[in-house]
């Protein structure tokens, strides 16, 4: 049976309130006794209860995290920028996915707010239904993650992805290309939405005619990137350049590229965008538009702890610089 607070002070021969600092690292307790107590703790297999320190705080020091998409990397590098950070403040993540189901993203709002977790960050869908009048029902702050809701933009933590969209568009525009095809993702994705305005913005600037034939509605999945750029090709439709929505895309859209024996940068140029880990690795490096993805975790976490401490403090929006790393998929890369 695991020993309680107050056997572990008899055995240590401390007081309660000296072997809970200690436990809580607490700075006024001397490095020596804290490394004693833990000791000891540890070979009398004392557990903190959790429970009662809630009832006590009225915190759970629990976040609920809810992914959109548990088969994209861009989401798991978020992640485990929130994860450290947690870890950093003494909370832990309570995470679950919703692969882009605005019905899965209310279920786990409502799980999560049983299981009374202190706040919430979210990568939510663009919803119709009113979800911005039920966020605001909320009791618990939260922080909406590389994405934005009408209404509720002060909430977000999100990257300059429509600058960003519109210079690499603009990179093509200007290095001749007028067969561009943009690979977008779903509509219902806010990221989505500003990128494929940035695409048509960026034409519209440029006096660039803009086939709309060219822009593929996708869900943003490799597998898409493959088949819509292969389906292009079977219908012979010229492609001089892919901007793609991410890098799972442009992996499957280089894919059937190669397959089809068409050079990569000399006849089409591709750039994707969130620059995940694996895209320096491929057979081509692919460039790419880079989101410090961790960083964003960190700010998102950071954030939400503000509003967790001080629940009258204002939203304020948070944007993040990325850059366009050109490499070996576009005819300028860098050394």
């Amino acid at each position: 049976m695991a020993a309680s607070l107050k056997q572990l002070a008899a055995a240590s021969g401390y007081s309660i309130n000296t072997v809970s600092r200690a436990l809580r690292d607490k700075s006024d307790v001397n490095p020596k006794t804290k490394e004693k107590i833990r000791t000891l703790a540890s070979e009398l297999g004392y557990v903190n209860n959790n429970v009662a320190k809630s009832l006590r705080t009225g915190k759970t020091n629990t976040i609920g995290v809810i992914s959109a998409d548990s088969s994209n990397p861009f989401f798991a590098e978020v992640i485990l920028g929130i994860e450290n950070t947690a870890r950093q403040f003494g909370y832990h993540i309570l995470l679950t996915n919703t692969e882009e189901s605005p019905e899965r993203e209310r279920e786990a709002i409502k799980i999560l707010l049983g299981k009374q977790v202190d706040g919430l960050l979210l990568m939510p869908v663009l919803q119709q239904y009113g979800s911005c009048d039920y966020l605001k029902s909320l009791s618990i702050p939260y922080i909406i993650v590389g994405r934005w809701l009408p209404g509720l933009e002060d909430h977000s933590v999100i990257s300059d992805e429509y600058e960003k969209a519109k210079e690499a568009t603009l990179y093509f525009i200007k290095n001749g290309h007028r067969d561009i095809v943009h690979l977008a993702g779903p509509s219902c994705v806010s990221s989505s939405v500003d990128r494929m305005a940035a695409f048509r913005d960026a034409h519209i600037e440029t006096n660039t005619p803009l086939k709309e034939d060219m822009i593929i509605e996708t869900k943003g999945h490799l597998e898409d990137g493959y088949h819509e750029v292969s389906s292009l090709i079977r219908s012979e439709k010229h492609i001089s350049a892919i901007f793609a929505f991410n890098d799972l895309l442009a992996l499957g859209a280089l894919r059937a590229l190669k397959e089809n024996g068409i050079k990569v940068p000399k006849e089409v140029e591709v750039i994707g965008f969130d620059d995940l880990n694996f895209s320096k690795y491929l057979y081509l490096s692919l460039s790419s538009v880079s989101i410090p993805k961790k960083t964003m975790g960190n700010m998102a976490f950071r954030a939400l702890l503000d509003h967790i401490e001080n629940p009258k403090a204002p939203y304020t929006k948070k944007v993040l610089e990325s850059r366009i790393v050109y490499r070996e998929t576009t005819l300028v890369h860098e050394p």
